[in-house]
């Protein structure tokens, strides 16, 4: 993944515009940890977005999975990247009234394998996991750390070659945050290319390659 002086502007109600992102540039090779950190309202989740192909920049280039994604691509370029790509948001979307095993073999049933391998996956991924104990309870009853546990799980049922996680702890406290990025950890030593936002500099040193997001600039520390 290689960003180029990558700029995102929006404009005010008097049309004035407001640059957000300035002439950032990012290299991520393939197997490596990456995490952003900075100030709130510096950029951080509009940079990911932009990864994620959610956004698109005002200017310069991404090239995600050595593709070129220009700031107006087709449907179908869209279509194929953002099948490898992974979003954790820091409050994902689980349906209240599904069991955890209902939304994670839903998810897997749109990951168009095939139904035997998709069953395989679910149940890997349970084991892998270790949310037996939680898979006939209702998404609504689950706590906040066990909702990012399902959200990441099903994530992973589609083969993705990049997880983009936007304040995956935030809202946690000690105890699951250290369940979270235990399975994160073990998605990195598996190879899969990870790149975190983050208010949480403590996590500094488990990762590869640490950035600051200020002013719209991006520094590597």
């Amino acid at each position: 993944m290689n960003l180029k002086g990558i700029t995102f502007s929006v404009f005010n109600k008097r049309n004035r515009e407001l640059p957000i992102l300035r002439k950032v540039d990012l290299l991520v090779k393939k197997g490596e940890m990456h995490l952003i950190t900075g100030p709130s309202g510096s950029g951080k989740t509009t940079l990911l977005q932009i990864i994620g192909t959610i956004l698109h920049q005002t200017e310069g280039e991404r090239q995600i999975f050595n593709e070129m994604i220009s700031n107006n691509p087709s449907i179908e370029k869209l279509t194929k990247t953002r099948a490898k790509i992974g979003y954790l948001f820091q409050s994902p979307y689980l349906p209240a009234e599904l069991t955890a095993k209902e939304f994670i073999e839903l998810q897997t049933s749109l990951a168009d394998i095939g139904l035997s391998t998709a069953e395989k996956r679910a149940k890997e991924i349970f084991q892998e996991f270790k949310i037996e104990n939680l898979l006939n309870e209702i998404c609504e009853h689950l706590s906040g750390g066990e909702k990012q546990r399902i959200a990441l799980a099903s994530i992973l049922t589609k083969d993705i070659e990049l997880l983009l996680l936007d304040e995956p702890t935030g809202s946690l406290d000690y105890d699951n945050r250290a369940k979270v990025w235990e399975l994160i950890l073990d998605l990195k030593r598996k190879g899969l290319t990870i790149i975190i936002v983050s208010h949480d500099e403590s996590i500094k040193e488990i990762v590869d390659v640490s950035h600051r997001l200020r002013n719209g600039l991006l520094i590597e520390e």
